[in-house]
């Protein structure tokens, strides 16, 4: 019979015993650091197909802030067939411009010109109201009058993302800012992770700034232009810029056309 300090001296010597103790630790930790590098292995594939989504969404929204001169333009390289351009006056009757600042007014969104994607519930309505065979188009959002063209031009962006990324994307014109935003999911996601969440999505909230260089300087060429001229009217002169009446350094009276050639009259020998 084995007495109890035989039996205490041989559970020493097993517990001091530690033959074994790598595999055991090895067969405990092992699953764990198993686990964890698939996780981070998912997390980085899901990240990098979340930067290639909004790389592809804001470079979409930054082709079309900088066509959105003319609705002819190619997105990639800006080229437009030659005589394709907007109507003389599209930046005020077909730019959003009057609802715009009447949303701005009210302090409501409903100055938003808005398009629905493929995938979306209105873009699939706005498809089959079209005519689409597959009833996902472009589709048409808030129907504002006066902004089919704004329209138009958000349909081309987001014909030019994949099919696998849809969204609203929205246009708000408010005189001095002019936005466009976007709201992009993507159903690209790893397939491992779709299994865990059958629900998970790519969102991408991309926005560009419509800037018109050209168009800038010319606003600020034609108010310094008539700012002169009334100017000059005041001081009871011809109110010719340039002139004599305007009383700024001109020949004969004949208004310069530029500030260029006003410059080039000022050198030359009289």
């Amino acid at each position: 019979m084995i007495s109890m300090s035989s039996f205490k001296t041989g559970i020493r010597r097993w517990w001091a015993n530690a033959e074994g103790s790598f595999v055991l630790e090895a067969s405990l930790v092992f699953p764990v650091l198993l686990l964890i590098s698939f996780l981070l292995l998912l997390f980085a594939l899901y990240a990098g197909q979340g930067a290639i989504v909004y790389y592809e969404t804001s470079a979409a929204a930054e082709r079309a802030a900088f066509t959105w001169s003319n609705s002819a333009k190619e997105l990639r390289t800006g080229a437009y067939p030659s005589g394709q351009y907007e109507g003389l006056y599209w930046r005020l009757a077909e730019d959003g411009l009057v609802s715009g600042l009447f949303g701005l007014a009210t302090g409501s969104g409903d100055g938003m010109v808005t398009v629905a994607g493929a995938g979306t519930e209105s873009g699939t309505e706005a498809g089959a109201g079209d005519g689409s065979e597959d009833g996902t188009g472009s589709g048409s959002g808030s129907g504002n009058s006066g902004s089919g063209l704004a329209e138009r031009k958000l349909s081309a962006a987001l014909r030019s993302l994949e099919a696998s990324t849809a969204g609203e994307w929205s246009y708000r014109n408010s005189a001095l800012v002019r936005k466009i935003v976007g709201e992009a999911t993507s159903s690209a996601v790893p397939e491992a992770l779709k299994r865990w969440l059958p629900a998970a999505a790519i969102h991408a909230e991309p926005a560009a700034v419509v800037v018109e260089p050209a168009e800038f300087i010319r606003t600020v060429d034609l108010i310094r232009y008539y700012g002169q001229k009334l100017r000059g009217a005041a001081d009871g002169g011809s109110g010719a810029v340039g002139g004599e009446g305007g009383g700024e350094g001109g020949t004969d009276g004949d208004a310069y056309r530029s500030q260029a050639q006003a410059a080039l009259a000022a050198r030359l020998p009289s």
